[in-house]
């Protein structure tokens, strides 16, 4: 090899790891990049399911006061029914002295 063919050699060489260390470099940013972005969609993610959880939270709270809501209108109800089979009762009870005054004659 002559002296200028070592030349090119060294050159090409030189070269090339000047390409390499570039590449090296941008890959280097760009995986800095990527962490920044990885970084931000985890405080993203974080927020979101903190925004979950209060939803879940906040509905869990309006279906256990409705569930109580629903359980007090079912006593009144109940409470309801009783006392209007109490109120049948003294009717059907109060008809049948009217009518047993109205058969004596009354």
């Amino acid at each position: 090899m002559t002296g200028e063919e070592m030349e090119r050699a060294i050159e090409f060489l030189l070269q090339s790891q000047a390409n390499l260390e570039a590449q090296v470099a941008g890959l280097g940013q760009h995986v800095a990049e990527m962490g920044q972005h990885v970084g931000e969609m985890g405080r993203q993610l974080s927020a979101y399911a903190e925004t979950q959880s209060q939803f879940i939270e906040v509905v869990t709270t309006a279906i256990t006061n409705l569930a109580d809501a629903q359980a007090r209108t079912e006593r009144t109800v109940n409470d309801t029914n009783v006392r209007l089979g109490q109120t049948d009762e003294r009717l059907n009870k109060l008809i049948g002295l009217f009518e047993q005054h109205i058969i004596a004659g009354h």
